[in-house]
């Protein structure tokens, strides 16, 4: 990826699994292999983090609930690896989470080219 383009992208996961549990499943979903809690995937590498600012009753009720989810994933793009196929795996991942029922939403530059704009909408 050039300088110019997005290499960056936050996603929101709430989920009933375990921090470890949700980095194992995101190796299965990514083809990738865990070291910790980090997967490494052929198009970037998810670092899967405990929100700081999980609340159990703001994650329901406020329209930036997502916000308060208990993790977030932070992705970097390998430098080697096209914008297309950065935007492509990020757009897999959710569509991976929702059919496995979590809530996701992501935050990046490019979540208007993201199914349901990154999670914004149904």
């Amino acid at each position: 990826m050039s300088e110019n383009d997005t290499c960056y992208c936050k996603i929101f996961v709430d989920t009933v699994l375990s921090k470890d549990e949700l980095a194992r499943t995101i190796a299965r979903v990514t083809n990738g292999h865990c070291i910790r809690r980090t997967v490494y995937t052929s198009w970037g590498e998810i670092d899967v983090v405990l929100n700081e600012d999980f609340d159990d009753h703001d994650r329901f009720n406020s329209s930036d609930g997502f916000l308060h989810y208990q993790f977030y994933l932070e992705i970097e793009a390998d430098v080697r690896v096209s914008r297309f196929i950065f935007v492509s795996s990020i757009a897999n991942l959710l569509t991976e989470f929702w059919r496995m029922e979590f809530k996701a939403v992501a935050a990046c530059d490019f979540e208007h080219e993201l199914p349901r704009k990154g999670g914004l909408t149904s």
